[in-house]
């Protein structure tokens, strides 16, 4: 168990310890749900630091399975882990993949073993960006098995970027 866990657990026993609960309340299922939230906060972030420093094998060592999908902003980019590995390459190679700093606080959910956030985020080369994914718990470790990448379009300019993927539609 590394730092991180063993100082959230500390800080989380304290504060229950102290706190007042009746007889309906099952603190080990708040305590569990705050650790698991926490728990993925941490991978995902290790997942965006890892394309941040070119470190490809805890990157693609996050992804849960070869079947995995990685979708980008782009409507022809829905790549299968070992595509994605394939096609990052290069970027990989070059010392810096991507960097995507997270804005806000992630909201996640988990159910039965799948767990499922979105995040807001910013990126140097796309400016905001939006990303949704789910992860999978395997062996008792949480997994990405799906991410999507998108941008953000505020409403006063959708029109606009609707007529402008039509335009691109309609010359290919």
């Amino acid at each position: 168990m590394n730092i991180f866990r063993i100082s959230l657990l500390v800080f989380i026993f304290s504060i229950s310890s102290s706190c007042q609960f009746d007889k309906e309340t099952d603190l080990s299922i708040t305590i569990d749900g705050e650790l698991e939230k926490a728990l993925i906060n941490e991978i995902v972030d290790s997942w965006h630091r890892a394309a941040s420093t070119a470190d490809s094998i805890t990157y693609f060592n996050i992804m849960a399975s070869e079947q995995s999908v990685f979708q980008g902003t782009d409507d022809s980019e829905r790549w299968t882990k070992g595509e994605f590995r394939k096609w990052s390459r290069k970027y990989f190679q070059s010392g810096s993949a991507w960097t995507f700093v997270p804005k806000n606080r992630r909201n996640i959910n988990i159910r039965e073993g799948v767990a499922w956030f979105d995040e807001q985020l910013d990126s140097e080369h796309m400016g905001r960006c939006r990303g949704n994914g789910v992860l999978v718990k395997i062996q008792g470790d949480w997994k990405i098995d799906h991410y999507t990448l998108s941008l953000p379009i505020p409403n006063q300019v959708a029109d606009q970027i609707i007529e402008l993927i039509g335009d691109l539609e309609d010359e290919s």
